[in-house]
């Protein structure tokens, strides 16, 4: 994924921080929006966007932990 292919929305901002318990964000430009509010200061935030597919959790045994088999 590119970042030119990043929707440009303020839920992905590094200017933005969510207002809890709302779709509203505070923008640090343009004070509060909505999530897919976008303007020209747009700085894209990697840490905001959310992962396509969580994690597989890793499933163990017991004899996995069995250390008499070193």
């Amino acid at each position: 994924m590119d970042k030119r292919d990043i929707e440009k929305k303020c839920c992905y901002c590094e200017h933005a921080a969510p207002i809890r318990e709302t779709t509203g964000y505070i923008c640090k430009r343009k004070g509060v929006v909505s999530y897919n509010f976008t303007c020209g200061k747009f700085v894209f935030d990697p840490i905001k966007l959310s992962p396509l597919l969580p994690a597989k959790p890793l499933k163990f045994s017991p004899e996995d932990f069995n250390i008499n088999d070193l």
